[in-house]
């Protein structure tokens, strides 16, 4: 893929996350649900794409930052820390998680702790779905 088409797929999905977050606050501030936390996290949302948006736009106006970049996101040594990075997240996620699923079993919050094992299952399923569409993959 054309690197100037992975830019402005990236700016598409500012512009997802940008309207997300105003629907999120809208749903809020109508008072159609009476969770505060809708309206944080939309806005958060909405600012996370604002940056995005303007971050990329501003990459492919200047096209010396986008050679530069674009040579940095191809270098094998950056991928390999991306990738080892994720992994790395994924599992500190998953062992922090099942942390918390105990505790919370422990202190009697069992549908907290169900919902958090549903997530670790959920996790670990993404995992293996991903797992064999790379190994046929490669």
């Amino acid at each position: 893929m054309d690197y100037k088409k992975k830019i402005k797929l990236r700016i598409c999905l500012g512009i997802i996350y940008l309207v997300i977050g105003v629907i999120l606050c809208i749903v809020s501030y109508t008072g159609l649900t009476d969770n505060k936390f809708i309206s944080s996290f939309g806005a958060a949302l909405g600012v996370v794409g604002i940056a995005r948006i303007i971050q990329y736009t501003r990459l492919m106006s200047d096209p010396e930052r986008m050679q530069s970049r674009a040579i940095a996101e191809k270098d094998e040594r950056n991928i390999m820390l991306w990738e080892k990075a994720r992994s790395l997240a994924f599992a500190v996620y998953i062992s922090a998680a099942a942390v918390a699923m105990i505790v919370c079993l422990m202190l009697g919050f069992e549908f907290a702790g169900q919902i958090i094992a549903y997530n670790i299952c959920g996790f670990v399923f993404i995992y293996w779905i991903c797992y064999a569409i790379m190994k046929r993959k490669y």
